[in-house]
């Protein structure tokens, strides 16, 4: 086995470099910094513990609370699903109504203006396939979630009418002015 310069040094001198030994100052500067660590992680360690108490104590009387609550909630679901289902029929036959007669606009102007775009319901089919798919799925066990967007589509595809019918008619005035301005 080799040994290199630094290791035959230390062997040969093991004597006068064990001689030094640091004085009794260090060591108590050493041990009052060790004392100070150890009672703070203690202090951060046993306040983390009392805090995720709290946490988990707050969490299981909430928990405790939801359950009555939903328990409560269950015994009143067959009252509020058919009051909730009857004011929901009310609002989509109103819905549907308006969208019918929009609709009917919409082809009467595509009927008197054949130039005109017959593929202007194309976007209403879309939205109608995918409230029907909503409606389906409402079938196989109430949600509001379901019937909000239902009501939100009902909604989106009257706006969507109401803007059709908007350009349209813009587009028939313009067509009569240029008819009445030629005609002069």
């Amino acid at each position: 086995m080799k040994m290199d310069k630094l290791e035959k040094y230390i062997v040969s001198n093991k004597e006068q470099i064990d001689d030094k030994r640091p004085s009794e100052k260090v060591w108590h500067k050493i041990n009052d910094h060790l004392d100070k660590s150890d009672s703070t992680n203690f202090q951060i360690g046993n306040y983390l513990w009392r805090a995720a108490a709290v946490i988990l104590f707050t969490a299981v009387i909430w928990l405790l609370y939801d359950r009555n609550a939903m328990d409560e909630t269950i015994a009143d679901y067959s009252e509020i699903h058919d009051t909730n289902n009857i004011v929901f029929n009310d609002v989509e036959s109103h819905y549907i109504s308006m969208i019918e007669s929009k609709q009917e606009l919409i082809l009467q102007y595509v009927s008197n203006n054949p130039e005109i775009d017959k593929n202007l319901l194309s976007e209403i089919d879309q939205l109608d396939s995918t409230y029907n798919e909503l409606k389906a799925n409402n079938k196989e066990g109430y949600s509001e979630r379901i019937m909000d967007a239902m009501v939100v589509n009902l909604q989106m595809r009257i706006d969507i009418l109401n803007r059709q019918l908007d350009v349209l008619e813009k587009i028939i005035n313009i067509k009569e002015d240029e008819t009445t301005s030629i005609s002069i």
